[in-house]
């Protein structure tokens, strides 16, 4: 009698769109070893995408393998997209499992690994999974921009806010008790009379924040009711008002950017002595300063 190990995955969108039941899947399996006279070792189950490996289960399967492969004959799930929708980590996962001396194989799907003509349909399991998942991907993205310009918010929720379903059930921001202090921030440092790091350590008791996330903070647009979208593909970036209670009026905001701009660090370019004219000539065709170098050769400068 073979020894098994069983696995089951779904992920939550793949649950409420298309109903895929981890319990369905234990049934099939649990089913096929006892029609098959296969022994269960154990059964592994995760709530995660297969874009990669990366899931906690899965792990725990393979390092139980790795410890127990001589007694392990046969990693079992009932198709190849609950093994992985990624071809290209697909194939080195079951090197891996080749190496310990364990099949794979899928009960829905099932193919004889020694034969060359089933590393044919192999490729076509595991690459149409992989193109299903590439056309999902593309598909959220392309409706999470549609939502953004309509002015949801649908990625993580910023310091100041919380996520809001709203009645049509897309999200979108609502203030929280962080809101107030984040108002003190931009109104003190629209001031000018603050640098950004001092007054990051006069409130550092009341938000916790790092040096970059504080100036993330200052640059969000999302505080004076905005909403950024990235460019993608051909799509330029865009700022788009979002339905949102801003924080901040977008005046304040304004003279924020204007303040963080002035006080960029300014590049100091050392004088070099055989340059001594550098940046004193002027063009006379465009009015900029201009610079100087050496011409080279392929041996040295000249």
């Amino acid at each position: 009698m073979k020894n098994v190990i069983i696995y089951t995955r779904v992920s939550t969108d793949e649950q409420a769109k298309s109903g895929y039941s981890l319990s369905h899947q234990k049934y099939v399996l649990e089913t096929y070893c006892k029609h098959h006279n296969l022994n269960i070792l154990g059964h592994y189950q995760d709530d995660y995408s297969a874009k990669d490996f990366e899931r906690p289960e899965f792990n725990k399967l393979l390092n139980y393998c790795r410890l127990n492969k001589r007694i392990v004959n046969l990693l079992l799930f009932t198709r190849w997209d609950r093994f992985s929708r990624n071809t290209t980590d697909s194939y080195n996962m079951l090197r891996t499992f080749d190496n310990l001396g364990i099949d794979t194989n899928s009960v829905e799907q099932p193919l004889d690994l020694t034969q060359p003509d089933s590393k044919l349909m192999l490729a076509v399991y595991l690459s149409s999974s992989e193109i299903e998942n590439d056309k999902n991907s593309i598909r959220t993205k392309e409706g999470m921009r549609r939502a953004m310009r309509e002015g949801y918010w649908v990625g993580h929720p910023p310091r100041g806010y919380s996520r809001l379903k709203t009645e049509n059930n897309k999200p979108t921001l609502v203030k929280n008790e962080e809101a107030i202090i984040i108002k003190k921030i931009f109104i003190d440092f629209s001031s000018g009379l603050y640098s950004a790091e001092s007054l990051r350590k006069k409130y550092y008791n009341q938000i916790k924040i790092t040096k970059q996330s504080f100036l993330n903070l200052l640059r969000g647009n999302v505080y004076a009711g905005k909403i950024l979208i990235k460019e993608w593909r051909k799509e330029e970036s865009e700022i788009v008002e979002g339905i949102h209670d801003p924080i901040i009026s977008e005046d304040i905001f304004n003279k924020v950017q204007q303040l963080l701009n002035k006080n960029k660090k300014i590049k100091i370019i050392k004088e070099h002595p055989d340059f001594i004219l550098r940046r004193h000539l002027i063009c006379n065709e465009c009015g900029n300063k201009l610079t100087g170098s050496f011409s080279t050769s392929r041996s040295k400068k000249k």
